[in-house]
């Protein structure tokens, strides 16, 4: 397999961890502060994937901690947007739409960092996948009120395309698993003294507030780093941005079979349009 195909098939399997997490996660604030759980699972789930470095990796450390922490910062202050959103929001399709604005903006983010060209295809591409998602979200998109979640929700979304750019540039020379380590370590350690600040911490946790704990440490954390870094470490991909378009569709697929949630024909119309538009965006890659 081709470095660039076997980098998007990776990508595409970081959409199901990402998928599944909105689950975890939806399930863990139910016994846990937002910020708190945040900081818990990424601190756990670096240190959990530290154990795994290689000892000849390991003496890079120095080399990585500037980029690691430059790009932890992003992935912290994206994720706590998300998790302060989705504890806020009472529409979340329209949360879930918001936040594919994120994939949507990379290319635009790649512009104004590297000035990289944004190609015709691409633009195709991404007006094929925003009815798509209009279409997948149902009718709240239909039915806009702005709320404090929503404006969370966009935030995590500006954020993550500056670091989805910035990580496709600093991953290629790093060590995968020590650099997805501590960029996790990273954003523990920048979200612990918020969440201390801010939130008042749990007394104690039942064991469904664990199980959700640690399925969102191991699966979309530590699973889905460590498979992103390595992806972007393979090949650059200017098709990267759009197959995490995938997530939602993850997300909503998860809800259906966790909370019986029964997607509308619009729905799956959304659903096939976003597969319509990745398939746009990957001819570019294979014609290129």
């Amino acid at each position: 397999m081709l470095p660039a195909r076997k980098s998007e098939s990776l990508l595409l399997l970081v959409t199901l961890c990402a998928g599944a997490g909105w689950i975890f996660s939806k399930e863990a604030l139910g016994a846990l502060p937002p910020v708190f759980f945040i900081a818990v699972r990424f601190l756990a789930g670096g240190l959990l994937l530290g154990l795994a470095v290689p000892a000849a990796d390991r003496r890079e450390w120095r080399r990585s901690l500037w980029p690691a922490f430059a790009i932890g910062s992003l992935i912290c202050g994206s994720m706590m947007c998300w998790i302060v959103a989705l504890h806020l929001t009472t529409a979340l399709g329209v949360g879930a739409f918001l936040t594919c604005l994120g994939p949507l903006l990379v290319p635009f983010a790649g512009w104004l960092l590297f000035r990289q060209g944004l190609s015709k295809r691409i633009g195709l591409a991404m007006l094929l996948a925003l009815p798509g998602i209009a279409l997948l979200v149902g009718n709240s998109f239909l039915q806009w009120r702005f709320e404090a979640g929503q404006f969370w929700f966009f935030g995590a979304a500006a954020i993550f395309a500056f670091y989805f750019s910035l990580n496709n540039r600093f991953a290629i020379d790093q060590p995968v698993v020590l650099f997805a380590a501590m960029q996790m370590i990273a954003v523990g350690l920048l979200a612990l003294p918020v969440s201390l600040w801010l939130e008042p911490w749990p007394g104690e946790l039942n064991a469904a507030g664990w199980t959700w704990l640690a399925l969102s440490i191991l699966i979309p954390t530590c699973l889905r780093f460590f498979l992103q870094n390595y992806a972007q470490r393979l090949a650059y991909t200017p098709n990267g941005g759009l197959i995490m378009l995938m997530e939602p569709v993850w997300a909503a697929i998860f809800s259906a079979l966790w909370y019986g949630e029964v997607m509308t024909l619009s729905q799956v119309g959304g659903a096939l349009l976003i597969l319509l538009a990745l398939t746009v965006a990957r001819e570019r890659h294979v014609s290129a």
